[in-house]
């Protein structure tokens, strides 16, 4: 998903085997453009007969790498599943491609190696805002209390444990020779009243000068997903966020999401709330598996979402941190969202 730390890893593997290819070719692949205007860059940066190259050109060049050189072509945060990376990749064997994506699928390209990013372990966590906050680890039992509640709370996501370890750091004060350190108690408690507002805000510069906050990087795959994908996104947010049933939404809306036995009066919006969910999974027909399937395939494609089967039942599991930036997205009075939840179940 979107913050594990994708960009970064390709990173720092470069910079751990620095002599490894005699040419690094780094490419903005969130878009057709993006690429093409890289690549052309690239090419026209070599200087000489290369400076009116379009992008074909880099790719020729890329083609015909030495054969006694090894290149790299890293192709960073190709997240859209209409984009057709195919045309992009030379089919010289003495070129490395590294790609990072959101979209699972696109491990169907490699030829060696598709390696998916979890999250980090609760050890790995810990290490990584310790090193953001520049803290020592020899914590109090409190603090070490609150930071694994924040570990927790934040999902082990790497870019939100950089972002709570460096507002820590930068709001430490020095007295004298003294550093008294803005706590994980404090930023826990303000994390608790100010979820929302923190995880937009990117903060100061962190150490591994990531410029998005939590929310924005989960915003951009927001931004692409089709309506009926968005709607099922914001509704499954008011489940628990693991083992999310599916066969609980199928047998609400085979049964056209009707209440079996209405014990009071429903509130006026009850019909509305009926009829968004039939849009979503149905319309006007009869419940709809390959409808359901395309939506969640197009949340898993973006890591939004993943899933489990056990005796044949499909279990859905949401990202903790994604659950909250779901809610928050529906915290007006007005979201429809959980009474749509609350209706399916």
């Amino acid at each position: 998903m979107g913050g594990c730390g994708k960009t970064q890893l390709v990173s720092y593997f470069l910079q751990q085997y620095p002599n490894l290819y005699t040419r690094t070719v780094y490419v903005d692949a969130s878009s057709s453009s993006s690429i093409k205007t890289d690549l052309q860059t690239w090419s026209r940066a070599i200087g000489g007969d290369h400076e009116s190259d379009v992008w074909e050109d880099a790719l020729s060049m890329l083609n015909s790498a030495p054969q006694d050189e090894q290149w790299v072509l890293i192709l960073d945060n190709a997240d859209d599943p209409a984009l057709n990376l195919v045309q992009f990749l030379p089919k010289n064997i003495n070129v490395t491609i590294l790609i990072t994506s959101r979209n699972r699928d696109i491990g169907s390209l490699s030829t060696t190696h598709h390696l998916e990013l979890g999250e980090m372990s609760p050890s790995e966590a810990f290490a990584l805002m310790l090193l953001a906050a520049r803290r020592d680890p020899k914590l109090s039992q409190e603090e070490m209390h609150s930071a694994q509640t924040l570990i927790k709370e934040l999902g082990c996501l790497a870019v939100a444990l950089v972002q709570a370890g460096t507002y820590c750091y930068q709001l430490s004060l020095t007295n004298s020779d003294t550093t008294v350190p803005y706590t994980f108690t404090q930023y826990l408690t303000l994390f608790n009243l100010h979820r929302a507002e923190l995880m937009k805000d990117p903060g100061p510069t962190s150490l591994d000068n990531y410029q998005r906050s939590v929310y924005t990087t989960l915003d951009l795959s927001y931004k692409a997903l089709p309506q009926d994908a968005r709607d099922f996104l914001h509704l499954i947010s008011f489940f628990h966020y693991t083992d999310i049933p599916l066969i609980a939404v199928a047998t609400a809306s085979k049964k056209a999401f009707r209440d079996p036995v209405v014990y009071l009066p429903r509130p006026k919006d009850h019909q509305d709330i009926v009829s968004r969910l039939k849009n979503i999974f149905s319309g006007d027909k009869a419940w709809s598996e390959l409808t359901t399937q395309k939506i969640i395939r197009t949340l898993r494609s973006f890591s939004l979402l993943t899933a489990s089967s056990v005796d044949d039942c499909i279990f859905l599991h949401l990202h903790p941190l994604i659950q909250a930036w779901c809610r928050d997205m529906d915290s007006t009075s007005s979201s429809p969202y959980r009474a749509m939840a609350i209706q399916v179940l």
